[in-house]
């Protein structure tokens, strides 16, 4: 049995957290509740460091899937039917303003997690993104 490397996440949320912010809110004010996605090649569950070495920085993708279509999501990861319920009560009872929630999709493995009590909420981290768009650009 693998362990799941909770550092790691941690990690990745941390140093993407405004990012992850902005899409949820840029999500939410374009098609209401979702989910912000992080795609990964690299596997975030792995403990080992046969594929994540310190100097290792995974690709990441990120895309927004709104609560309509959170069922099909679910579905094409296999997710159990009784594991879903809880997943799509929470993305109807979350509170965009103040909180996000998201899944990391990693190797084979989803992970997802609901963000309660932020510092910094998801309008706030939209706003900071559109302020210094110019910074998220590449040339």
């Amino acid at each position: 049995m693998r362990h799941y490397n909770r550092s790691r996440r941690a990690n990745l949320f941390t140093q993407n957290f405004l990012w992850i912010g902005y899409q949820a809110w840029q999500g939410y004010l374009n098609f209401d509740r979702g989910v912000v996605v992080i795609s990964s090649e690299v596997d975030l569950m792995d403990d080992s460091d046969q594929q994540w070495g310190d100097t290792l920085e995974p690709n990441l993708n990120f895309r927004y899937i709104p609560q309509p279509q959170l069922s099909i999501y679910l579905q094409e990861w296999l997710v159990p039917s009784q594991s879903n319920d809880p997943i799509l009560t929470a993305v109807a009872n979350y509170q965009p303003h103040t909180e996000l929630i998201f899944a990391i999709e990693s190797g084979v493995n989803l992970d997802i997690g609901w963000c309660q009590r932020l510092k910094t909420l998801p309008p706030d981290c939209h706003q900071q993104i559109c302020r210094r768009w110019s910074e998220f650009q590449i040339q």
